[in-house]
């Protein structure tokens, strides 16, 4: 099977069984858990290039989760100011996924800080990811500005993102996990075809 076609029947079957779940509580710890599978995975397979792409993804998604979930935001956000309120929210979330976008854009780079490894490499996937964070990135934006529109110019009428944030978010998360769920086929059939192939004696 081409490539392509495995990234998009993955992409398609992630997507199902995230519109089947779309509960926040359970999706984003599905979503944490499939990229530690895949840092995991690299690791185990001393695959240095997947280990680096979904760590990068791993430790940055997991910080702006907990950030929420620990309740740091709530005990920063006003409640009574619903322009500050949303600003830090949609603020926080922009500012993670930004960061995220450029890490993944930067990957190969911020690999060879980190390790000295001669396997360091750019990958077919390094050209995907980062359009996934950066979409995510423009949702959040979007979401700020709507907020402003709605809280301080009174434009109630402006809630698009607002109204539909968890699914246009999900939808990035469903490719994202696809695609990840592609890098481990494609790594496993790369490295089960180098062990069939026969040594030269």
């Amino acid at each position: 099977m081409k490539l392509s076609n495995l990234i998009l029947l993955s992409i398609a079957s992630m997507a199902f069984f995230y519109i089947q779940l779309w509960d926040p509580q359970v999706v984003t710890p599905l979503f944490l858990a499939m990229l530690t599978v895949c840092v995991v995975y690299g690791i185990y397979n001393k695959d240095i290039n997947i280990t680096h792409i979904s760590g990068v993804m791993l430790v940055l998604t997991s910080v702006e989760y907990l950030s929420f979930e620990l309740g740091i935001i709530d005990y920063i956000t006003p409640s009574e100011n619903k322009l500050l309120q949303g600003s830090i929210i949609y603020g926080t979330q922009f500012i993670f996924t930004f960061i995220t976008t450029l890490a993944l854009i930067l990957r190969v780079q911020i690999s060879r800080l980190i390790s000295s490894s001669e396997r360091i490499e750019l990958t077919n996937f390094d050209g995907l990811f980062h359009w996934v964070f950066m979409y995510m990135s423009v949702i959040n934006l979007l979401g700020l500005l709507e907020n402003i529109a709605w809280s301080y110019f009174g434009w109630k009428s402006w809630t698009l993102i607002y109204d539909n944030f968890e699914g246009l978010i999900y939808i990035a998360w469903a490719v994202c996990c696809g695609a990840v769920l592609t890098m481990m086929i494609c790594s496993a059939k790369s490295n089960g075809s180098q062990d069939q192939e026969p040594r030269l004696s």
